[in-house]
């Protein structure tokens, strides 16, 4: 399949201070960076890529993904034994 120039409405700008895929963005092979809510291209039908190729890259965004994901339940954890006492 070959890009059909669609790719061009959802073309994504790198965030500032932050990954591209941390920030929700994909990448087709063929069509570059897209903002797009699917699994698929909706220019040429090529899977979108969600984690880096590089490890130093995934690395990154594991801990990125980690960081988040640990806050909120802090977050709860605090308020949750605040409110036992």
């Amino acid at each position: 399949m070959t890009c059909k120039g669609i790719c061009i409405r959802h073309n994504a700008h790198k965030p500032a201070g932050a990954g591209r895929y941390s920030t929700g963005q994909k990448r087709c092979q063929v069509c570059e960076i897209l903002k797009w809510d699917g699994l698929w291209c909706p220019c040429c039908g090529y899977r979108l890529r969600t984690t880096p190729r590089n490890l130093k890259y995934k690395s990154k965004l594991r801990a990125t993904k980690k960081n988040t994901m640990a806050d909120p339940k802090l977050l709860h954890q605090q308020s949750v034994s605040t409110i036992h006492k």
